[in-house]
């Protein structure tokens, strides 16, 4: 009888043993991470494998220090934990073409509204180098308040440049001939540009000379084709970006040739028109033609071209759709006038008001064919940065962004390839993609917090519950705040 009991203690005291240390590895396993904070169970959607579900994320300084399941990483309580079940996390967005000089006054509040719609980069393509060297200086002193920016300085041009300051914003350098397009070039390298870009009314002379200098400085050549050359030989030259898929269609043709000829003897301009104007002449004369004339073998061989250097293409189908569909009318795009400081938003709602509702066939005709050459691209495997030319066109700032997404997969991307399009492939043209582009370990903590499935509906990137910049996280009342701060006229505070 009392080996039995013996027995039966021994065994109780065994379970209980058992049970006991159980519960002790576990706790033992319960990780706390110091200066940290963690966003536990949350869905990632990568830009590479797509969506993973129900991880833990922990963010440490401003790095992604650790990803992993939650039953191998499990969280201590005691840890800063924000709960991301049912919600998704992606890479920080990136506008790849904005002008912060187009709108001086509305440029001081564009980097608040970029990153309070989940912008956490931009690429700015054109403007005065001192004003835009002093915004990106604020974006590297405080990066945890402010979008990284990427500045080209001004558009390199030609003898008759286009913004040169009588009408539209003076964005650009006139450069005469190849001598100065050399010194004014060298000089924007002196000062520390992030990319170049080189603009269309430029001599095949002055873009090769241009080009050899980004080439030699290992420096991304941004632009449009010249009207003096066709794609292909900018691109054999290193024309790595074509912003707004400019001029393309004009060698789409047969018997391309003959138009080159005719824009090069127009681009003489004996007539002394301005650079506008001249640019003006030259596309009315040739664009519509072409789009009407498109010849499906010289169209196949510019792609294979644009595939074959690895050129990246900016759509910017927004600044187009916008405009010619007369998509700034409705309501859903007016509410997001609501989000610019009084001034902006009291003109550009007077400008609304004065326009109407007519949309030009051929205008349509243009934009439709941009957004089908959009997906063939795609279908190429040519890469593709999500851009818009904000704050042209009635394009909002950061708002319009998320509308460029959904025309990418209206125009038959699927939501990841333009997720990627907005944030792997920018981080790729800037060689940063070793750390930024991704949810990953290690990498920079520029990511936005969703309520709902981008992959499901990219309409969703819109709908915000925090972002975080740098490893700062900004939730949506601060986010909501910093809107409603811009829009009444109020001095900006630091979101932290």
């Amino acid at each position: 009888m009392l080996n039995n009991i013996s027995g039966i203690v021994f065994v109780k005291f065994k379970f209980y043993g058992l049970l006991l240390m159980g519960l002790m590895f576990s706790c033992e396993h319960e990780i706390y991470f110091e200066n940290a904070y963690c966003i536990e169970k949350v869905n990632i959607v990568d830009p590479l494998e797509g969506l993973k579900k129900i991880v833990n994320v922990v963010i440490k300084g401003n790095k992604i220090h650790q990803i992993g399941n939650p039953h191998q990483l499990k969280l201590s309580p005691k840890n800063k934990i924000i709960d991301g079940s049912n919600k998704y996390l992606i890479p920080g967005l990136w506008d790849s073409h904005v002008h912060f000089y187009f709108d001086r006054q509305l440029a001081l509040h564009m980097p608040e509204l970029f990153l309070s719609t989940g912008i956490t980069s931009v690429r700015d393509t054109g403007g005065e180098f001192h004003y835009l060297d002093s915004i990106r200086q604020n974006a590297l002193s405080d990066p945890k308040t402010h979008p990284r920016v990427k500045i080209a300085g001004p558009l390199i041009d030609g003898n008759f440049n286009v913004y040169n300051g009588s009408v539209l914003p003076e964005l650009s350098i006139r450069t005469r001939n190849v001598s100065e397009s050399i010194a004014e070039t060298e000089k924007l390298v002196a000062k520390g540009v992030d990319f170049l870009k080189a603009y269309e009314m430029l001599s095949p002379e002055q873009f090769e000379a241009i080009a050899a200098i980004a080439a030699r400085e290992n420096l991304r050549l941004a632009g449009h084709v010249p009207l003096s050359m066709e794609i292909t030989h900018a691109i054999s030259l290193g024309l790595n970006s074509l912003e707004h898929i400019k001029n393309l269609e004009l060698e789409a043709v047969k018997k391309s040739d003959s138009m080159l000829q005719e824009r090069r003897k127009m681009l003489e301009n004996k007539s002394l028109l301005s650079g506008r104007e001249l640019r003006g002449n030259i596309h009315q004369s040739q664009k519509q033609f072409a789009v009407d004339h498109i010849a499906a073998n010289a169209y196949q061989k510019i792609l294979d071209t644009i595939k074959k250097y690895e050129s990246y293409q900016v759509p910017t189908l927004s600044i187009y759709k916008v405009p010619i569909y007369k998509i700034f009318r409705q309501d859903f795009w007016r509410k997001s006038f609501k989000l610019l400081p009084k001034s902006t938003r009291e003109q550009w709602e007077k400008n609304a008001d004065g326009s109407n509702d007519k949309i030009y066939p051929a205008q349509k005709k243009f934009s439709d064919w941009i957004q089908k050459t959009t997906v063939a691209m795609a279908k190429a495997k040519i890469p593709l940065m999500a851009g818009t030319d904000t704050p042209l066109g009635y394009l909002t700032p950061g708002f319009s962004l998320h509308y460029e997404l959904e025309l990418m997969v209206e125009s038959g991307l699927s939501e990841l390839e333009a997720i990627t399009a907005a944030t792997l492939q920018p981080a790729k043209y800037f060689r940063m993609q070793d750390s930024l582009g991704l949810v990953k370990k290690d990498y920079i903590a520029d990511l936005i917090l969703l309520n709902e499935n981008p992959l499901e509906d990219i309409a969703n990137t819109k709908d915000i519950f925090a972002v975080i910049k740098d490893g700062n996280y900004i939730d949506k009342a601060r986010l909501d705040q910093i809107q409603k701060d811009i829009s009444n006229g109020m001095p900006i505070t630091a979101m932290d």
